[in-house]
């Protein structure tokens, strides 16, 4: 998710905790353990996307190696919250470091790694123990549907101190409901698209843009792929089939940044063609993210003749007018 909704999550959490002064919640003069506990909360929430500083080779392997590593590992989330608290301490000298801590690391667990495991993107929870990328694709990556509300509670609470607790929690409400009905669709509409498409070795259905009711699917045939559309109160709507590409040469797969882009692909559609100067451009686009069955999201790799990685990018399908006119079709 983005850091706002990390953030809005995190001060969630934190409202949780009874306070120990309930009538000056979020005031001036309230307990020092609750202004700590909302703080190391929020701070909590965000801390883990730190991993953006570290260093990569190229865009690709920041992408997909640095950020969303160990530092949004399960194993990892007690550092987080014993940094937080570390430094709600420092602001809140007086604040009781049980409750900080306890609640810091809530916020590291379901405010930011949870949040970023039902992405499409995913995360690596399990590191170090497996490197798999885990991904429940029930929202995109910034779902206004998820933040409006949260956004709106904390704003209600700052206009209303009185009723602060109460309006932040209404909001955490709203957002989980939210969450629940998009749970809940994905599992039906993933029935609804194997209905429709019998002989497919797997079916899997994604977060459409900007919408509450409409999916994007994939039906995996031993031919190759079939892309559409499914709402919630449709059918399946076929796009576009795609046949699967060729093995690519087994001297790029074995290129490090190439074999992330692989792994990172789960319906990948994988084509090379010479690049300047010698050697090959490598094009992994990942079929979750397609608009009327063509790619919106690939990685694009120059190798060099001698296997060297020359550049790496991602290509996201045109400019952000482009893809919202390929959209609104």
């Amino acid at each position: 998710m983005d850091n706002l909704t990390h953030g809005l999550f995190g001060l969630a959490i934190g409202a949780l905790r009874r306070p120990d002064d309930p009538a000056r919640f979020l005031r001036r003069a309230g307990s020092p353990t609750d202004k700590a506990v909302l703080f190391g909360s929020v701070l909590a929430a965000e801390l883990p996307d730190l991993d953006i500083l570290l260093p990569a080779p190229n865009e690709v392997v920041h992408a997909l190696r640095a950020h969303r590593g160990i530092s949004h590992a399960l194993l990892f989330a007690p550092v987080w919250a014993l940094i937080a608290t570390f430094v709600a301490r420092l602001v809140f000298r007086r604040a009781r470091p049980g409750p900080v801590f306890a609640f810091a690391l809530l916020a590291v667990l379901f405010a930011h790694i949870l949040p970023d495991l039902w992405t499409g993107w995913g995360t690596r929870a399990l590191l170090p123990f497996s490197d798999t990328r885990l991904s429940w694709d029930v929202t995109s990556v910034i779902d206004p549907f998820v933040t409006l509300p949260l956004f709106a509670g904390a704003v209600w609470a700052l206009a209303r101190r009185d009723q602060a607790r109460k309006a932040i929690l209404i909001g955490f409400a709203v957002s989980c409901l939210y969450l629940g009905f998009r749970t809940v669709s994905r599992a039906l509409l993933i029935e609804r698209v194997e209905r429709q498409y019998a002989d497919a070795s797997r079916v899997e259905v994604f977060p459409a843009l900007f919408s509450i009711t409409s999916w994007r699917y994939a039906a995996v045939s031993p031919e190759g792929y079939a892309l559409g559309t499914v709402s919630v109160f449709g059918s399946p709507k076929e796009q576009r089939r795609i046949p699967h590409s060729p093995d690519i040469p087994v001297r790029l797969a074995a290129i490090p940044t190439v074999g992330e882009a692989l792994a990172w692909a789960r319906l990948p559609l994988v084509s090379t063609r010479p690049a300047e100067g010698g050697g090959t451009e490598v094009d992994v686009a990942d079929l979750r993210y397609h608009l009327g069955g063509e790619p919106t999201l690939s990685i694009v790799i120059d190798v060099g003749p001698e296997g060297d990685v020359r550049s790496a990018r991602l290509e996201r399908g045109g400019s952000a007018k482009e893809l919202f006119e390929r959209w609104k079709k």
